[in-house]
């Protein structure tokens, strides 16, 4: 089955994975415990049209009682040439990916799954750049 849309945007993700995770909770309560998320990126243009992004999340507290790391490596096609706006609908476009990704390997018993926030990634690549 095929689904088209008369507002098909001009960026295909053709493919998406994880490609390395890490978690690790010590033995220890975290009742309280304030976890920051940092987002690095790269974009890389493999050929005409084809770019790879590699988004590396990290979420965790000062002390790393709760540590989470997620890498995901996706691949794009497109035409566009901007590679301001390419990165940032990139990195939009997986960023939910990694988001579930983090939820599902922080659920087990005794802990309550870690939720990252909905983010503003033009306002996050903007910040990074400076």
């Amino acid at each position: 089955m095929e689904v088209r849309s008369k507002y098909e945007s001009p960026l295909v993700l053709e493919k998406i994975e994880i490609v390395e995770s890490t978690f690790r909770k010590k033995d220890e309560p975290i009742d309280g415990v304030e976890l920051g998320v940092q987002v690095e990126r790269s974009i890389k243009k493999m050929s005409d049209g084809i770019f790879e992004v590699l988004l590396e999340t990290t979420v965790c507290d000062e002390e790393e009682k709760v540590f989470v790391n997620v890498k995901g490596r996706a691949i794009f096609s497109t035409q566009q040439e901007n590679m301001d706006i390419l990165e940032k609908n990139t990195i939009a476009i997986m960023f939910p990916y990694i988001r579930s990704y983090i939820s599902i390997i922080t659920t087990q018993p005794g802990m309550n799954p870690i939720v990252l926030p909905a983010m503003n990634i033009v306002a996050m690549v903007n910040d990074q750049k400076k």
